[in-house]
């Protein structure tokens, strides 16, 4: 039975949503692109009040940046980084579509 999406942990959701892009990055400059899902995380930053910035460098290869400002800028800043592209993956080789972002009993699947 599938999960209610109330029963989800708000982390889950998020995962989940981004499996849901395909973002495959098969190297040489062949890639699907992260602009759909910079924009995901860019709605959703933005929802908790951030100021989110987009860099496009190359078409379709969008990074996305938001600043948290800290209690004491007198202290040096912290940088979390994180990339949206993944390995392709074999569909065959998965018992469900890789990019379903299915979540069946408790587990988030592809």
């Amino acid at each position: 039975m599938p999960e209610l999406e109330s029963d989800i942990p708000e982390v889950a959701r998020v995962a989940r949503d981004l499996i849901r892009f395909d973002t495959s990055n098969y190297g040489g400059g062949r890639a699907e692109g992260e602009r759909e899902a910079a924009q995901y995380i860019g709605a959703y930053l933005e929802a908790l009040g951030l100021e989110v910035e987009y860099y496009e460098p190359i078409p379709r290869r969008t990074n996305v940046m938001a600043r948290v400002p800290g209690r004491d800028r007198s202290l040096p800043a912290l940088v979390v980084h994180g990339h949206l592209d993944v390995v392709p993956a074999m569909a065959e080789d998965w018992t469900v579509d890789p990019f379903a972002g299915v979540v069946q009993d408790g587990m988030l699947w592809g």
